[in-house]
C-alpha cells in the first residue's frame, strides 16, 4: 500500500509580485507551493493543487485542470502523461521491473493483474487501511499454492508517479515471495524504496518533489520507517540490505 502527501507550503513575510491563483499584486504575506508558485494567502482556503504534483491549479500556472468523481484534482500538465491505457501499463510495468532488477530484486512475476480504480474503489479493496492519501494497494491470496496477486492503483496518475505507486506495490510482492520476516513498522517504508528508486532514477523536479516529502512524511510508518531503511540503504547499499532485513523486526 501506498500514500503520501506531496504538498509542501513554504510561509514568507516579504514582498511578493503576482499572485498565481488571481493575477493581483501581492503587498503582504504570502504562500508559495513546491513548485514556487505564489499566491495570497487566503487562497489557501479555496484555492486547488494538484493531486500529484502540488502545483496550483490555476490558468496562469497549468492551463487549468480537472476535478474526478472521487474528489482529486489532476492539473493539465499531470493530465498530458496520465496512465489509462493498458499498453500503458504494461509499458510501465516493464519499466519498473528491469529497475528493480537492477538493484536485486530478480523474482518478481511479470504478469501480475494491474486495475485502474477510483479512490472509493481502492479504500474499499483495502478495508481497515483506507485512508484519503491512499495511492496503491497490492491483495495477496495467502490460500492460494501459486501465490496469486492482484495490484490496484489510482487511475489518472501521472506516469512517473504511476511506476512510482506500482514500484512500491511490486515490493509487497516480492517480500510475499521471499517470506521476509521484516516488521511491520518497517514494511511500508522498505516498500516506499522502490518509489525512491524511480524517482531517483528519473531525477526531474517533479520526483525531487516526491523524494523529499517522502523525507518528510511524519507518519511512523510510511515516513520514519522509511528513513530508517533508507538511511541502511545509504550505508549498505543494495545488495548488503537485501541480505540483512532481518535486522528489521
Amino acid at each position: 500500500m501506498l500514500y503520501f502527501n506531496c504538498l509542501i507550503l513554504f510561509f514568507q513575510f516579504v514582498i511578493a509580485s503576482d499572485c498565481a491563483i488571481c493575477l493581483t499584486s501581492i503587498n503582504d504575506e504570502y504562500l508559495m507551493d513546491a513548485w514556487g508558485n505564489k499566491f495570497h494567502k487566503y487562497h489557501l482556503d479555496n484555492g486547488t493543487f494538484c493531486n500529484s504534483c502540488s502545483r496550483i491549479i490555476s490558468e496562469s500556472i497549468t492551463n487549468g485542470g480537472f476535478k474526478y468523481n472521487d474528489g482529486r484534482f489532476l492539473c493539465s500538465l499531470c493530465q498530458s502523461t496520465i496512465i489509462e491505457f493498458q499498453k500503458q501499463i504494461d509499458k510501465s510495468y516493464d519499466s519498473v521491473l528491469k529497475q528493480l532488477y537492477n538493484v536485486g530484486f530478480t523474482n518478481i512475476p511479470k504478469n501480475i493483474t494491474i486495475n485502474l480504480v477510483n479512490l472509493n474503489l481502492l479504500k474499499e479493496f483495502s478495508g481497515d487501511l483506507a485512508h484519503s492519501e491512499l495511492k496503491g494497494f497490492t491483495k495477496i491470496d495467502k490460500n492460494s499454492s501459486n501465490n496469486k496477486f492482484a495490484i490496484y492503483i489510482l487511475f489518472g496518475l501521472p506516469e512517473i508517479e504511476f511506476n512510482a505507486v506500482l514500484a512500491h506495490e511490486l515490493l509487497h510482492v516480492w517480500l510475499h515471495l521471499n517470506n521476509s520476516k521484516i516488521s511491520i513498522n518497517y514494511k511500508e517504508g522498505f516498500c516506499n524504496l522502490g518509489s525512491y528508486l524511480i524517482y531517483l532514477n528519473d531525477n526531474s523536479k517533479f520526483s525531487k518533489i516526491h523524494l523529499k516529502a517522502m523525507e518528510r512524511n511524519p507518519d511512523p510508518i510510511y515516513g520514519y520507517g522509511y528513513i530508517q531503511v533508507k538511511s541502511m540503504l545509504d550505508k549498505l547499499g543494495w545488495e548488503e540490505l537485501l541480505n540483512n532485513l532481518h535486522k528489521f523486526n
